[in-house]
């Protein structure tokens, strides 16, 4: 007579198969046992359906709710980004001067800004400013920053007096949200050019050679310090060229820095040429260079007009 133990060990019972009735009675209950795990087998996974049915529904009840809060932002951001663009000069620049402008933003609003401005008597300024971080946030700074100096040139003239007063006036705030900006803001006369920098970065051809800007004053919203202001000849033919630090910060694959060397000598190399066709040549070597938009991008071209 087979044991029940043998004949568990089986893969199917033998033809002439006969248990004793102790062996009978071990093979029921064993068989109960069996019966009642595959029960509490099916109960627990029929729970745990339940429970991944309830989950995705709630998952698919929260995607909806993202999904409709993230359309509501691209709404916003749409809409700031074009309240952003309507800051920024669109075809207007100043009649004694030819200017090509270059001017993207990493996100759909961005803290890179430009502008030209009148002095109140009457003389063509123009201010590029690089507000830290990016999106919202340095887009509403950029708006702040453009009243600050609307105000600033009713009732002064001088560009470092201009810069002076506009920090005074946001140096609390900006301390408050931690942000700050550089800045390059330069005023024209007839025969030279006054200018004001806080880390912005600047170049000027003219007939005595080239000249950069002075930029060790401090960031907008860093230090409560006086700007110097520095004095260059500008005559007609002359140039200037004024951009943020997107391009040269930008890195090609390898992580090697685009640097503010390679963009001078290019627009050296090229200074005679129109603003407009240096612009081109300026941004299609830093497009083949950079491995990927890292930053908000301006670069401001102009060419003193007779």
């Amino acid at each position: 007579m087979i044991e029940l133990d043998e004949l568990l060990s089986m893969h199917e019972p033998p033809a002439d198969l006969a248990l004793s009735p102790a062996d009978l009675k071990r093979l029921y209950w064993k068989y109960r046992g069996l019966l009642k795990d595959q029960q509490r087998d099916q109960a627990y996974w029929a729970a745990t359906n339940d429970n991944l049915t309830q989950a995705f529904l709630k998952l698919d009840e929260k995607e909806k709710h993202l999904a409709r809060a993230y359309e509501i932002i691209r709404d916003d951001l749409r809409v700031a980004s074009r309240i952003q663009q309507s800051l920024l000069p669109s075809n207007y620049s100043p009649p004694e001067l030819d200017v090509a402008v270059y001017n993207r933003q990493l996100t759909d609003v961005g803290g890179d800004y430009y502008d030209f401005f009148r002095t109140r008597s009457g003389r063509a300024a123009i201010g590029l400013f690089d507000i830290s971080g990016h999106g919202v946030s340095a887009a509403l700074v950029m708006a702040f920053l453009k009243a600050q100096f609307t105000l600033a040139l009713d009732h002064l003239e001088a560009p470092g007096a201009i810069v002076d007063a506009v920090n005074q006036r946001s140096y609390g705030f900006l301390r408050e949200v931690k942000k700050y900006a550089t800045v390059n803001f330069v005023v024209l006369d007839h025969d030279a050019l006054t200018y004001a920098a806080g880390g912005g970065f600047g170049l000027v051809m003219h007939r005595g050679g080239v000249s950069t800007f002075e930029k060790r004053s401090p960031f907008l919203g860093l230090r409560q310090r006086t700007y110097p202001q520095y004095t260059l000849p500008f005559n007609e033919g002359d140039l200037l060229v004024m951009y943020t630090d997107g391009i040269p910060e930008s890195q090609d694959a390898e992580g090697r820095d685009y640097t503010v060397r390679r963009l001078n000598d290019l627009i050296v190399e090229h200074g005679d040429e129109p603003p407009a066709r240096i612009l081109e040549r300026c941004i299609d070597d830093y497009e083949s260079f950079r491995h990927e938009v890292s930053d908000d991008v301006t670069l401001v071209i102009a060419r003193r007009k007779a």
